[in-house]
């Protein structure tokens, strides 16, 4: 048979189509999408701004202390981690010099398989740095 034959098409067509279903129905991921954010404060005008903290070194952490994941942070501060199916409660651990103490911890429950959970956490500046 000739590849223009209509039964080479339509076998064709079906496994393309099949190709591609398998490709959209594979494993959901299941993610906690991060933001840390630093506060940086005039005094003397009185203002202050949420700035993205790049290179932040982020993990997820379980209840037993177990790292789930980890990763540093964007230039805006942003980070996507992967649960790796582990399920209920945990923390999100940011660690870098320009947050005051060293260290900023938020917890929140993981998502279910296939969804994502997004958390913001809002730290201080340093008294010694300034972004």
């Amino acid at each position: 048979m000739k590849i223009g034959h209509p039964q080479v098409r339509s076998v064709t067509c079906i496994v393309l189509s099949a190709l591609a279903l398998s490709a959209c129905g594979g494993p959901a991921r299941t993610e906690v999408d991060v933001q840390i954010r630093l506060n940086s404060c005039n005094t003397q005008k009185a203002s202050c701004l949420a700035l993205g903290l790049p290179e932040a070194d982020i993990s997820l952490v379980n209840v037993d202390g177990q790292i789930i994941a980890s990763g540093r942070s964007d230039g805006a501060g942003k980070l996507v981690l992967a649960t790796g199916g582990a399920a209920g409660e945990a923390r999100v651990v940011a660690v870098s010099p320009l947050i005051e103490g060293g260290r900023k911890e938020a917890n929140l429950v993981l998502p279910r398989e296939g969804e994502t959970t997004n958390i913001t956490i809002m730290a201080n500046g340093s008294q010694t740095s300034s972004p």
